[in-house]
């Protein structure tokens, strides 16, 4: 167990993390401290007169805001509450069974598991470089269970030969109602502690595996997908599109679909020629031959051809408000399933989208509990 660092080493650790991430994050910060209270500006100081209320002039100067709350202790609960609910960039679905059946809450109750309170959070100040010496916390939303671990790595600026630590947070995500959970983690920065490689990610999640296996004694089975594309292609949904997919034929080769931006998102090649032989039936009726031929040709691609990605759109009336999933295959040595979360024009950077996806992707069936691991 590493020793507790001086607080304003522990807050620097919160201003160098929050100042790397985008300017789109960075406003969604700030419109989350003003809807909290949390922060003001000088226009509303006489409707707001508080202490614990930090003013400033313009909602402009995104980067003071950031760092004057950064490194106020009074704000260690506001962030870590943010880490818990912001969207990550990747995630890994498993699916889960309690010893028991006993819910996940009890299990951390039972291990001695804090369970975090933003209002009443006092930070231990001690941040480990390996998930397994970490210690985690778990917070409580809307019946979803959340279980943070917060590492502490760094990386370098070239141009000065800096160091600059930052927090890299690794959350599980469980969804009791269809016994999944997902790893949610962000990509790490280059040219600093843990090594950006699939390598380093695989030992991400294996540890993560390896805690939820020892500490909760939970049984993880992988997330089966054959079906996935077949399975939204079927259903009548007009929000929930394939939106495009990697095709890898036998031959060597390989072409991305995008699918049609037209309301039936036909996939093109394989998709079209189909469509093709059905709009001129009775011309084809006339050449079964070719028909037949035609109709093989495609069902032999279709058979020796692997998916290892496709594109998932939720499409909402509001385009700014539409997501897209990229969903990878035999990811990690061919043993995991990875959501990858593409911010794009979206501007929804919270974890809604996250579990939205999810629960959609379990309860159509495109995601089925595989082989125990």
């Amino acid at each position: 167990m590493r020793s507790p660092m001086d607080e304003r080493t522990f807050l620097d650790f919160y201003r160098n993390t929050v100042l790397g991430y985008s300017k789109g994050v960075l406003n969604h910060i700030c419109t989350c401290l003003e809807k909290k209270h949390k922060i003001s500006f000088e226009a509303q100081r006489s409707l707001d007169d508080s202490a614990d209320v930090l003013y400033f002039e313009s909602k402009r100067d995104l980067k003071k805001i950031v760092t004057d709350t950064t490194t106020d202790i009074k704000f260690a609960g506001f962030y870590e509450a943010w880490e818990f609910s912001k969207m990550f960039k990747y995630s890994v679905p498993l699916f889960f069974e309690t010893p028991g059946g006993i819910s996940i809450k009890e299990l951390f109750i039972q291990n001695d598991i804090q369970q975090f309170d933003e209002l009443q959070y006092q930070p231990e100040r001690i941040l480990n470089t390996s998930l397994k010496d970490a210690t985690p916390l778990f917070w409580e939303n809307d019946g979803n269970i959340f279980l943070k671990f917060v590492l502490q790595k760094d990386y370098l600026i070239p141009e000065t030969f800096e160091r600059i630590d930052y927090r890299y947070p690794v959350v599980v995500y469980f969804n009791a109602e269809n016994c999944i959970l997902e790893i949610r983690y962000d990509a790490m920065k280059y040219g600093g502690t843990g090594i950006v490689t699939p390598d380093g990610y695989e030992q991400l999640v294996t540890d993560s595996i390896t805690w939820l296996r020892k500490t909760l004694k939970l049984d993880i089975f992988t997330c089966e997908h054959a079906d996935i594309i077949n399975v939204i292609n079927d259903k009548q949904n007009e929000e929930v599109k394939i939106y495009k997919q990697l095709m890898e034929l036998s031959t060597g080769g390989s072409a991305e679909l995008t699918a049609s931006e037209s309301a039936d998102y036909v996939l093109p090649f394989i998709g079209e020629i189909r469509e093709l032989i059905e709009e001129n039936e009775e011309i084809f009726n006339q050449a079964e031959d070719i028909r037949n031929l035609l109709l093989q040709y495609l069902a032999d691609k279709e058979a020796t051809a692997s998916y290892p990605y496709i594109y998932i759109k939720w499409v909402n009336p509001v385009e700014s408000q539409s997501y897209i999933v990229k969903v990878t295959f035999d990811y990690l040595s061919r043993k995991y399933t990875l959501l990858q979360h593409i911010t794009g024009s979206c501007k929804d950077f919270g974890m809604e989208r996250m579990n939205n996806a999810i629960k959609y992707l379990c309860k159509t069936g495109s995601f089925v509990k595989g082989e125990k691991i």
